[in-house]
């Protein structure tokens, strides 16, 4: 007979199936965690940057100016401590030195998504920026 195929070659030919699929998921959703991990941190890295930056433009300024900064901010911990920031998020950790001392209204501010977040920068003296999270 013609056009028709054994019993056992099917059950192989599925098993075969089965076999691929297993094996290019499980890399595939671990790939996904990473991607998910890595624009976290990216998306971190850059709001603070312009954090960073607008500190240090701030810190050349007159006493008493001020300056509110909005911050795309993935979900993390942002932490502010003498000169230094840092931000924590899942898997990642991201700091910086500024020039000048920085002050804080909550030294460990938390973002729980995804979400824009508006900063306040105030120049309090010529070597201090106080920074209010809202």
């Amino acid at each position: 007979m013609r056009g028709q195929i054994s019993l056992e070659f099917s059950i192989l030919l599925l098993s075969l199936l089965i076999v691929i699929i297993i094996t290019t998921i499980i890399p595939g959703l671990y790939g996904y965690n990473k991607v998910v991990e890595t624009s976290s941190a990216s998306l971190g890295h850059g709001a603070l940057s312009k954090l960073k930056t607008n500190i240090e433009m701030l810190a050349v300024l007159d006493e008493g100016s001020k300056k509110i900064v909005y911050i795309r901010s993935p979900p993390g911990t942002w932490k502010v401590g003498d000169r230094n920031i840092t931000f924590e998020g899942e898997g990642f950790e991201i700091s910086t030195t500024c020039s000048v001392n920085l002050e804080s209204d909550n030294n460990e501010y938390r973002v729980e998504n995804l979400r824009v977040i508006r900063v306040h920068l105030e120049k309090v003296d010529a070597n201090t920026v106080r920074i209010e999270w809202g």
